[in-house]
């Protein structure tokens, strides 16, 4: 499932991917259930969605829930800090047709710049360039994925990358199935994991490769919808996800933290 030598980022993430690979092990022929390589997360809320976020934390760290009501957060974490637990939340943003549209629209509008070269993480992609997308993605507060999710082994999906002439990694994103293929959310796709180094930002790369990222998997994989989870406060990545149709929902993403267990890791974008 994952290759315990291509786990990137801090000690605490690696380690959160590890419990994570194994909840998917227990949980992942349960169509409730998602991952695409960070942990095994809630796809579908219920009536028991504090108990299940809460059973997922204390084997995991974290217990995430997509898709849940935003008028019922406040209700959600107050339960949740009742049983002992810490909260956060990302905003859940999604964009289906108009996603699409949007991302044909920014390939003809928003070229790659000249200098740059585009290329996908494959099974025979050396670890020095995951090693580099990787380091990239942390330097951006993107917590990477393992080596088997961004080479397409572990699930169906695609790691872009952008190299400078002298091979340094510029920009990243990615896109990948997520859901249980006998979800109601199925052709839902993960999208995101967008990092463009300091000195190449404002050349709208990340639009870019984020936009053939989309299209790789609607042409490829039959990826009809497409989510992320985004800070209310991170106006950056708002942006690029407006300008790809991809927008906010009334949804978030719930997450329910045993502190003691994540040991100070961070779960983001």
């Amino acid at each position: 499932m994952i290759d315990e030598a291509e786990l990137f980022g801090t000690p605490g993430q690696t380690a959160l991917m590890r419990r994570g690979a194994a909840a998917r092990i227990l949980l992942g022929d349960n169509p409730r259930f998602s991952w695409y390589g960070r942990m095994t997360a809630l796809g579908d809320p219920g009536g028991d969605t504090a108990e299940v976020l809460a059973a997922l934390a204390r084997l995991q760290g974290a217990g995430v829930c997509y898709f849940y009501p935003e008028d019922r957060a406040e209700r959600l974490f107050a339960d949740l800090a009742a049983r002992g637990f810490a909260t956060d939340r990302h905003e859940h943003f999604m964009g289906s047709d108009t996603a699409l549209s949007a991302a044909r629209a920014a390939l003809n509008d928003v070229p790659l710049p000249a200098d740059l070269t585009l290329a996908a993480v494959g099974w025979d992609t050396p670890r020095e360039v995951l090693v580099a997308i990787a380091e990239l993605c942390c330097e951006c507060g993107v917590m990477p994925v393992p080596g088997s999710v961004m080479r397409g082994v572990a699930l169906d999906g695609i790691c872009l990358f952008a190299t400078d002439p002298s091979g340094g990694i510029a920009a990243t994103a990615s896109c990948f199935r997520m859901h249980h293929p006998a979800s109601r959310r199925a052709r839902v796709a993960m999208w995101g994991l967008l990092a463009t180094r300091p000195d190449r930002r404002g050349q709208r790369i990340a639009l870019h490769l984020g936009a053939r990222a989309m299209l790789h998997m609607h042409d490829r994989h039959g990826m009809r919808a497409f989510m992320t989870g985004v800070k209310a406060d991170n106006a950056s990545s708002s942006a690029i996800c407006y300008r790809l149709g991809v927008s906010a929902t009334g949804m978030i993403y719930a997450q329910c933290l045993d502190e003691t267990l994540l040991g100070g890791s961070s779960i983001t974008r």
